[in-house]
């Protein structure tokens, strides 16, 4: 089950924020408060997903082609240098292509000690992902329609699909009065307006903020965001550059070597009980012992509580099921599916799970065809092969391969 945690921030010194957990798409329990660290915390071995305040950030969209994004990057400072209060050395620029024919890009423009403030606490904890993105591209919206999003602190005005702003909502009347007046005035009509209203009842005002209340409606407001955002994941990421947190998961040929020294641990079991059984020379067994041991060790990362040999065994049996008991078909399925995937340069591995006879396969590649092809050239008279969870993000195409048992 993939877990997600979304956070969003309120004050920029990282001391205040709120927070609500996702299982899948439904959120599970109340809405949390506390600093980001704490946050940090709970999402710990879970997918991470930061809101950035819309008062703190800046979106433009601009035409630029080249290259390499790092060639991008280097241009879009200057580019935006004069519509820009604050000196660019002193912020961060992140890059989304919206069309890459015409060379049509979205920028969006934070603080640079913002980003390295999150950047630095963020990778100070194992997440399984993390996504730091704008709150104004994380509301609902619709084409020809303007989306309100209003909290007691603060509140975003969505435009249109790459365009916002957020403002104080003490001022939201005032701004909203002359926006919408020169809406009315260039289109000759009003503009039709959806309101998201998160606010606290004024009833409630002097209630003191405790952990999980529902007041305000924090909780029904990252709810919102967090939905949106899980069916959006193409939007702005701001982890990009020197901020870019590559995945923790080790690459396709790294992710086979664990497979492939359990086979080779076999065979080596096989021919260490060859060679004890027909040498009972004392000198060779301890020589077998000590490499025996050694191998252990770098395997496993381990001490063998037992004998090398009758340790791996066991580690061994435990895979392949106990004796007397159901053989797990594990090794078979790596056998299957490991040359295949290897195979294909344009797919690598994401993740890899065994549970109850069933090996899921997280995959990201180039194309839908390929995760189908993937599919039948796995699947033989034994094994039966389902794809699942196909997603598309950036360009990527994302899916599940689970391996079963034919039933016979």
């Amino acid at each position: 089950m993939n877990v997600y945690f979304f956070v969003q921030l309120t004050d920029a010194d990282l001391n205040q924020c709120r927070w609500l957990r996702f299982n899948e798409r439904t959120p599970a329990g109340p809405v949390s408060y506390g600093a980001f660290e704490d946050a940090l915390a709970a999402a710990e071995g879970h997918h991470l997903v930061v809101f950035v305040p819309s008062t703190d950030v800046n979106l433009a969209t601009i035409d630029l082609k080249a290259k390499s994004h790092r060639q991008m990057i280097a241009a879009v400072p200057y580019m935006l240098e004069e519509e820009l209060s604050e000196d660019v050395e002193n912020l961060h620029f992140a890059l989304s292509t919206i069309d890459k024919k015409e060379g049509k890009q979205l920028v969006g423009v934070v603080s640079g000690e913002l980003i390295a403030k999150l950047y630095t606490a963020i990778t100070a904890h194992s997440c399984l992902s993390a996504a730091v993105v704008p709150l104004t591209l994380s509301i609902p919206y619709a084409s020809d329609t303007w989306s309100l999003f209003i909290q007691d602190d603060a509140t975003t005005l969505r435009t249109g699909e790459y365009q916002g702003y957020g403002v104080d909502t003490i001022n939201l009347d005032e701004i909203l009065s002359v926006e919408t007046a020169a809406y009315r005035q260039q289109h000759d009509q009003d503009v039709d307006l959806v309101e998201y209203d998160f606010r606290v009842d004024p009833k409630q005002k002097d209630t003191p903020m405790e952990e999980g209340r529902a007041a305000g409606g924090e909780g029904e407001a990252l709810a919102l965001i967090g939905r949106y955002w899980l069916d959006h994941q193409s939007m702005l990421n701001f982890l990009q550059g020197v901020y870019q947190i590559k995945t923790q998961m080790p690459g396709t040929l790294k992710q086979w070597v664990i497979a492939a020294s359990l086979m080779g641990i076999s065979l080596l079991l096989f021919l260490t009980n060859m060679a004890v059984t027909n040498h009972q020379l004392s000198t060779q067994s301890q020589q077998l012992g000590e490499s025996m041991n050694s191998i252990y060790t770098e395997i496993f990362h381990d001490e063998p509580a037992s004998e090398p040999a009758a340790a791996m065994r066991k580690k061994l049996i435990g895979l392949q099921g106990s004796q007397g008991g159901p053989v797990t078909p594990f090794l078979h399925f790596v056998a299957a599916s490991g040359k295949v995937i290897l195979n294909d340069r344009e797919s690598r591995i994401v993740r890899m799970s065994y549970n109850n006879k069933q090996m899921s396969i997280d995959i990201e590649t180039t194309a839908f065809d390929k995760l189908e092809a993937l599919q039948q050239q796995i699947g033989t008279d034994a094994i039966i092969v389902d794809l699942k969870a196909v997603t598309n993000h950036q360009g990527k195409i994302n899916g599940r391969l689970v391996l079963a048992e034919v039933q016979r």
